[in-house]
């Protein structure tokens, strides 16, 4: 009796490969963007935390001005981390796209290898 062999193996291979490298650079991906959501919430707790220390104390004009400075720095901080989150979130819908294709060519590979094997196994009680 001969032993079944899908002339694809590699190819299915290759496929799974990818597949497997899509969804591993999608986690890096939403690692990055909750890595960028807690550094954003840290600059918001900040900014809150500066207004409300400025409202509780008596300062002079150079502490207030320091304190206006320095809170302009953390928006614009707080700015950059959106607009780095939302290319993040844009990079991952376009991501989650790929490896919905990858999955796709993978299980058409996989129904590809049951179809052949069936055939090969209905030749195999055809010739017994």
């Amino acid at each position: 009796m001969s032993k079944f062999r899908f002339k694809f193996e590699s190819v299915r291979k290759v496929k799974e490969a990818f597949e497997k490298k899509a969804q591993k650079e999608l986690a890096q991906i939403d690692l990055f963007i909750t890595k960028h959501q807690e550094l954003r919430q840290k600059l918001e707790d900040e900014i809150n935390d500066l207004r409300n220390s400025a409202y509780k104390k008596r300062m002079n004009v150079s502490e207030l001005q320091f304190l206006g400075g320095y809170d302009s720095v953390l928006k614009q901080q707080l700015e950059m981390q959106s607009e780095v989150i939302n290319q993040l979130e844009k990079k991952r819908v376009k991501k989650i796209e790929e490896v919905v294709v990858k999955t796709k060519e993978k299980k058409i590979l996989n129904q590809l290898e049951e179809t052949h094997r069936g055939n090969f196994i209905k030749i195999l009680t055809q010739l017994r």
